[in-house]
């Protein structure tokens, strides 16, 4: 993450104790016509930045959120063809965000402890045709006025007032003269009456209130948001009352509204995943305590006949649309899918159309939850729980090239730890999550196992070194909290299982002690991976600490007359119990035997159902595959009853659910995680230990599915793998400078390079 001088420009803002939406312009000329410009950019909360009325670049929602103490991400764009000789703009517009959030929520990111008035900082670089340099950074000089858009919350919605913007010229004229709004981002407009912006100074603040932030400002390294596909809903029938759209799946974005007639035209547009019993939009969500939720309010007349969200997103199928003035008729809405532009990393095809369903399925419940970091809803929250991806990891990765994204998150992660090495169960945070449903180590573990990851799947262990001390206080802290039984403590555990609406029922002493010595031997690894790595714990001693941890489980929760692990005293019998310390590999020998076959034997018995939450799903079938039961994996899998996927699936979902019975959210990943098994089972591809310089092929030969394909980008090279069973014939091909270890029925290979064929 590339640091920036921050002396390059000046915060600045617009006056009032705290601006919504202000317009800041500065307007310059240059002399010859450009060949080269380099612009960094950034803005707290949300911004949108305009070289001459084109935006800088095509990206939405910059600069994602950061804790603005600690660091604020910069982005940077070349818009030497933006411009030219003589008079140039460049404009920044400014919405809130989560920085400057003024929506009450269970979270508290109204009362953020760096939350301030929204405010930009830009430096623009030019080289001239004729030799010479011009440099337009913000400070004194520019001037500014309040934007159209009266109100924006990534919660609530935004409303668009309509009209242009102050000034005189070309397009001049008041916010309610009908004037064109774009036209401050001409060279014509003449801006003389709005007011001069206020600048920070160094060491006295700005001319009010305390001075700006003085965080780390560093290049943006995660994949920007973008508009990926426009949709065009139908209206639903219905009889009476407000005219519904249905997109034909959810999906994260927004709407564009276009006016097709005279207007003027003023309406509502509330968006939701589902639909009430009366036919009407659910837009009800318990956690944002304000009268309005994922609800636009917009004005469009003949001179602004066009608008779309500038600073928000909403998670959605259907958007109800009531008139306020005018008639619906004039109106034009089209969906824009909108999320972060992630390079694809795999595609997987099958004879099986229902492993394609479901992989893709978890696809599209990733991408609507891609903005910035990974979130957990895009509907009803939109923050980072780490949980969620400390179980979805392996899928994210196998999904989507993340390495950018998970390296700002780890960054987030790091930022929001207190000084006693604890971490919030959400990143970035407003100062919540370190006591509200905590602890939950199922959850903070993630930080460790996230620099496993970007040091494993793109060679880049430079993010331990950069976080690996973070991650060492985070563990030391954890391994502080054990109680007289070696364990340590969660609220959390095996989350969502059926018939719970939260809290995993059994002692969630198991998960939370695993998920921590998973997050040691995770670390361990790392730093293996990492060289000159004298400044962290050895590896030795974390896989210690995890090795007690583990004997502790054993200790209190495995019983060895029955074979079975189950809470101390009780003989109620949890699978996500049973399956973690298999997947771990922390059941004694002579006692795995016994452990599988309860575990099967309660699969059965529930007619080949799980009783699994977020935990349980993850490991459940590659535990069956691994121990010869993939048949019964797949059964599991597809079994068309609840609790299961295939349910959902053929009620005509395309994303998956957050909880098995009436769930809140419909577009929610971490229940989505066999599609893991798919991938490194029924197809058998497995990354190394190490990494992909040698990889596994090892299609689980139990599982009845005939042809499966899959393709998978790694830092070597593509790799592609086909299996079909019927034929018993595999086919790999290996990048250059890379092996695979092939292991089918009979045969065990390892083969370089190049195209190659087994048949078993």
């Amino acid at each position: 993450m590339t640091d920036i001088d921050p002396t390059l420009a000046r915060w600045i803002t617009a006056p009032g104790e705290d601006p919504q939406n202000p317009l800041l312009r500065a307007s310059f000329e240059l002399s010859a016509p450009p060949t080269s410009a380099r612009l960094l950019v950034t803005g707290l909360g949300v911004f949108r930045a305009f070289v001459n009325g084109e935006p800088y670049r095509s990206t939405r929602l910059d600069p994602g959120l950061t804790d603005a103490r600690r660091r604020v991400l910069v982005c940077e764009a070349d818009v030497a063809a933006l411009l030219h000789r003589g008079t140039n703009v460049l404009g920044i517009a400014l919405g809130r965000g989560f920085h400057a959030m003024t929506t009450p929520n269970v979270w508290r990111w109204e009362q953020a402890p760096w939350r301030g008035p929204v405010r930009a900082w830009a430096h623009l670089r030019i080289e001239l045709a004729d030799g010479s340099s011009h440099a337009v950074t913000t400070g004194s000089g520019w001037r500014t006025i309040p934007g159209p858009i009266s109100h924006d919350s990534m919660y609530e919605g935004e409303v668009f007032e309509g009209g242009g913007v102050g000034g005189g010229g070309v397009g001049g004229g008041g916010a309610a003269g009908g004037a064109d709004p774009t036209a401050w981002l001409r060279g014509d407009f003449d801006d003389s009456s709005w007011d001069e912006v206020l600048v920070d100074r160094p060491g006295s603040g700005a001319r009010r209130g305390p001075a700006a932030p003085e965080p780390r400002m560093q290049l943006q390294v995660q994949e920007p948001v973008v508009v990926r596909e426009e949709l065009t809903p139908r209206v639903l029938p219905r009889e009476d009352g407000p005219m519904v759209l249905d997109m034909g799946r959810v999906i994260a974005g927004w709407c564009r509204y276009e006016l097709t007639g005279p207007g003027p035209l003023e309406f509502s547009a509330v968006h939701g995943e589902k639909l009430r019993e009366d036919g009407r939009v659910d837009a009800d969500d318990e956690h944002i305590h304000a009268p309005r939720f994922q609800e636009d309010l917009v004005r469009l007349e003949s001179a602004a006949p066009r608008f779309e969200p500038q600073f928000s997103y909403k998670g959605f199928r259907y958007v109800e649309l009531e008139a306020r003035r005018g008639s619906l008729d004039q109106l034009e809405v089209t969906g824009l899918l909108a999320h972060a532009d992630l390079p694809v990393a795999s595609t997987l095809t099958s004879s099986d159309p229902y492993l394609e369903r479901f992989d893709q399925a978890m696809r599209a419940s990733l991408a609507n939850n891609m903005h910035h970091v990974p979130t957990d809803t895009p509907m009803h929250e939109k923050n980072g729980w780490t949980g969620d991806a400390l179980t979805g990891l392996a899928a994210m990765t196998a999904s989507f090239d993340l390495r950018g994204m998970l390296r700002k998150w780890a960054a987030d992660q790091a930022d929001g730890q207190r000084p006693d090495g604890s971490l919030s169960v959400i990143a970035p945070n407003p100062d919540w999550g370190y006591q509200e449903l905590s602890p939950a180590p199922e959850w903070t573990t993630l930080l460790p196992v996230l620099l496993d990851e970007v040091a494993s799947e793109y060679g880049e262990a430079d993010a331990v070194r950069e976080h690996g001390a973070a991650a060492t206080a985070y563990l030391t802290y954890e391994l502080g909290r054990r109680d007289e039984d070696g364990l340590i403590s969660g609220v959390l555990g095996d989350y969502l299982t059926p018939g719970s609406p939260g809290p995993a029922p059994e002692d969630k002493r198991l998960t939370a002690t695993l998920a921590v010595a998973q997050g040691l031997r995770a670390l361990a690894h790392a730093i293996v991976l990492l060289d000159e790595a004298d400044d962290l714990p050895s590896p030795g001693r974390l896989r210690e600490d995890a090795g007690t941890l583990e004997a502790a489980v054993n200790t209190v929760f495995l019983d060895t007359d029955r074979g079975v692990y189950r809470d101390p005293g009780s003989t109620v019998y949890r699978q996500t119990s049973n399956l973690l310390p298999l997947a771990r590999g922390i059941v004694p020998s002579g006692q795995v035997d016994a452990v599988l076959a309860h575990l099967v034997e309660d699969i059965e018995a529930r007619g080949d159902h799980h009783d699994c939450g977020h935990i349980g799903v993850r490991y459940l079938l590659p535990v069956l595959s691994a121990h010869g039961h993939g048949a019964l994996a797949l059964r599991v899998l597809a079994n068309p009853t609840a609790p299961g996927w295939r349910a959902w699936l053929e009620a005509g979902n395309s994303t998956f659910m957050e909880m098995w019975e009436n769930p809140r959210s419909c577009s929610h990943y971490f229940m989505g995680t066999p599609s893991t098994w798919i991938h490194e089972h029924v197809a058998g591809l497995r990354r190394g230990r190490d990494g992909w310089r040698e990889f596994l092929v090892a299609p689980d030969p139990e599982v009845p599915v005939g042809r499966i394909e899959l393709t998978r980008t790694t830092v070597h090279g593509e790799i592609d793998v086909e299996v079909d069973r019927d034929s018993s014939t595999l086919t790999v091909t290996v990048p250059e400078g890379t092996h695979a270890r092939v292991v089918v029925p009979g045969i065990e290979q390892l083969l370089g390079p190049g195209a190659h064929a087994v048949t078993w």
